[in-house]
């Protein structure tokens, strides 16, 4: 049976992504594969040299695996057909859960525990017509009318959502799930990567976390998350505003300055078009074969220039460390720093 050392051991192994026998060759030759399976399983307990190497191999502090995991999450999801390895799936994974307990952890500290409520709770989604009702009710509901929502995860996070942003292989691109018995949706998503995707991704996910999918096939699901993702986005009334309610053709020019407003891109913004039955099938087939000519599938023109960072979490390590709540020392652990890049970026001007 794992001890909490055993579990935090595996935990921290599986967030550097490390095999038992890559964590003993990077920790030298003060310990085994077989030690280490033996340290998980909680048969034996390291000394303080093999404790000492194993935290500097897998680039945690000592005390990290003696910290309590009370989080869980659940239902985690990756996208469909997943083209990573389970390695770098459970390194997400791992990293995700990790964040997610500091990010608890400084909220109690501060007693600024979020609530979150679902704007659409109780909605069981089968088809684009409640795909759409559901869209337009979490507009009202978080009164964001027919405009862009130029601060997509800002908004989140001010309904209670924790949104991570992984480093993590560019094949990555998002998962959801739950932390605490269902009371705190969690979104991680690939950091580094072209913003309007990185934007698509949080709503597709989004859809996964406040809509009833148990009725409907995975497959539908998938779709209809991308469905709800363009509806959030991109509101019927504003693309038969921008582009009428019929089109026989569509310029570059106008996909290109929708995208600079709305920050989705032109695939998303055609492919909403063509949902909406603004454009025929036809003219969906031609801009896809163009596109795919044109070499637009992974490089499309256009620009947006919005912003997408998650800040809440750091703000509160900001704030705790300012106010001398917690030690600096604390701070720079939470936020995976070490102490004295953390006390360069501190400056406390008041």
């Amino acid at each position: 049976m794992m001890t909490q050392f055993g579990e935090r051991l595996n935990s921290a192994r599986k967030m550097a992504g490390m095999s038992m026998e890559g964590l003993a060759q990077k920790a030298g030759a003060v310990v085994s594969k077989q030690a280490i399976n033996k340290y998980e399983k909680g048969k034996i307990n390291p000394s303080s040299e093999v404790l000492l190497a194993l935290a500097n191999a897998l680039d945690v502090k000592v005390d990290y695996f003696f910290r309590s995991s009370r989080i869980t999450i659940s239902g985690i999801e990756f996208r469909k057909r997943s083209r990573l390895t389970k390695k770098e799936e459970d390194r997400i994974k791992y990293q995700t859960i990790d964040f997610i307990q500091k990010y608890i952890e400084i909220e109690d500290i501060l007693n600024t525990r979020q609530k979150y409520k679902n704007p659409v709770a109780h909605n069981r989604i089968q088809s684009h017509a409640e795909i759409e009702c559901a869209a337009l009710e979490i507009r009202k509901k978080w009164k964001l009318g027919n405009g862009p929502v130029p601060h997509l995860i800002e908004l989140l996070e001010d309904n209670g959502l924790k949104i991570f942003e992984v480093e993590a292989d560019e094949r990555f691109d998002g998962l959801s799930g739950f932390a605490e018995d269902k009371t705190i949706p969690v979104i991680a998503v690939l950091k580094k990567q072209d913003l309007v995707r990185k934007r698509f991704t949080i709503a597709h996910e989004l859809g996964h976390l406040l809509l009833d999918f148990s009725e409907t096939e995975e497959k539908s699901s998938e779709k209809l998350c991308h469905a709800f993702a363009g509806a959030l986005l991109l509101p019927k009334d504003v693309m038969e505003e921008e582009l009428g309610r019929k089109r026989d053709k569509v310029t570059e020019w106008e996909l290109k300055k929708l995208k600079g407003i709305y920050g989705a891109s032109m695939q998303a913004i055609m492919a909403r078009a063509y949902q909406l039955g603004i454009i025929s099938d036809n003219a969906w087939r031609s801009f896809n074969i163009y596109i795919n000519q044109k070499g637009w599938k992974k490089n499309e023109p256009g620009t947006y220039e919005g912003k997408e960072r998650a800040n809440r979490f750091k703000q509160l390590v900001l704030h705790a460390a300012a106010e001398q709540i917690i030690s600096y020392s604390k701070a720079a652990g939470l936020l995976n720093k070490p102490l004295a890049e953390f006390e360069k970026e501190v400056r406390i001007v008041s």
